[in-house]
């Protein structure tokens, strides 16, 4: 008996524990109730905003999430950073993305101002908690394509009439300021771009501009969310996963395929049943010891009968007459059918009848 290797088990048990893995993750995202932080392209609660960034991956604009402090990272000028509700803003993280901006990148910012934007533009008008509804795009606003109004909730509006996208009789909602060579768009709120209002009025379409042009890179900022680097298990991409998974499923199939089954040793060869011919002896061995006779002689004559009908395609209680003309179109011997047609019961009939099965079996008379 060959014994099964050790690595075909770890093998299996590997990928057992991929498999159960994979299904848990394929079940946690099915089942995950809507959660994460607020205004955090990760969260699908009605206050984040993976419905904007699913938005503008749809519409052809490459998203990235930036789990890496600003100041860490390497900001592509012909990219867009969008910070949404990112408070507080290091000094340091300032510094790069002004750096950002006046290499001609594009900056998104929503939510109330912290103070760090006037160190990027002292032209940065004021913030103030005023109530916030609908804003209209004003007639000298450009750029907006069809974008006519916007909805928001909350309070927050820029006290300003320079650059207004989007301006509402108390205030702006989201002004456009030029630094350096780049541009930055300032919502007073986040919420026309959260899961909750995104499909209101048009805020869909204003998100999508402000993000700038179709092939645009949008790099959402997930550090002020709390998001940092992927560690350990958690930083393997999901494609690998599932590559993973299926290098195991391969492996498995090709463990069980040259492994043996589970059970008792297997035999060297497959025991085969006994010969047809045997098995008529051993039959006609037993009718001959079996007691009255012509009981044994019924038996065989109705077995010689019906294997006769089955090659001449008749039934086995056809007449006598059907099975000789039958026999002779087919050119059989009448020696084979005979003794089957006969009503003795004697020892000779036996005999006969055991020799007319014996060469039906070994010579195949009957095709």
């Amino acid at each position: 008996m060959r014994l099964r290797s050790p690595w075909t088990v770890v093998v299996v048990v590997a990928a057992a524990i991929v498999a159960i893995n994979l299904g848990l993750r394929v079940l946690d995202r099915a089942t995950r109730s809507p959660g994460g932080p607020e205004s955090s392209s990760f969260a699908t609660a009605p206050e984040g905003a993976a419905a904007y960034a699913e938005l503008l991956r749809r519409f052809d604009r490459p998203v990235l999430r930036l789990r890496e402090a600003p100041r860490d990272a390497e900001l592509d000028p012909e990219s867009t950073l969008v910070l949404l509700d990112a408070r507080p803003v290091p000094a340091e993280d300032a510094r790069a993305i002004e750096d950002f901006l006046r290499a001609g990148g594009r900056l998104l910012h929503a939510g109330e101002d912290a103070g760090w934007l006037r160190g990027l533009d002292d032209a940065v008008p004021s913030w103030q908690p005023t109530p916030v509804g609908r804003a209209t795009v004003p007639p000298a606003a450009e750029g907006l394509g069809r974008v006519r109004s916007v909805e928001a909730v909350g309070v927050g509006l820029w006290r300003t009439t320079d650059g207004v996208l989007l301006g509402t009789p108390n205030g702006a909602l989201a002004i456009e300021r030029p630094i350096g060579q780049g541009v930055v768009v300032l919502l007073s709120t986040a919420s026309p771009l959260q899961n909750r209002l995104l499909a209101r009025a048009d805020n869909a379409a204003f998100g999508l501009v402000a993000a700038g042009p179709v092939g645009r890179p949008v790099v959402f900022a997930e550090t002020f969310h709390g998001y940092g680097a992927a560690t350990g298990l958690g930083a393997i991409p999901s494609e690998w996963w599932w590559a993973f998974a299926g290098l195991c499923l391969a492996a498995l199939t090709f463990a069980l395929a040259r492994g043996r089954r589970l059970g008792p040793p297997e035999l060297p060869g497959r025991e085969l049943p006994p010969a047809r011919v045997e098995f008529a002896e051993a039959l006609a061995v037993q009718l001959a010891k079996s007691r009255p006779r012509s009981e044994g002689v019924r038996t065989a004559r109705r077995l010689v009968r019906a294997r006769l009908g089955r090659g001449l395609r008749l039934a086995a209680d056809a007449s006598d007459d059907a099975f000789r003309a039958a026999a002779a179109s087919r050119g059989l011997d009448p020696g084979l059918v005979e003794p089957a047609l006969a009503s003795g019961s004697g020892e000779s009939d036996l005999l006969a009848l055991g020799n007319v099965l014996r060469r039906l079996e070994r010579e195949e008379a009957v095709a």
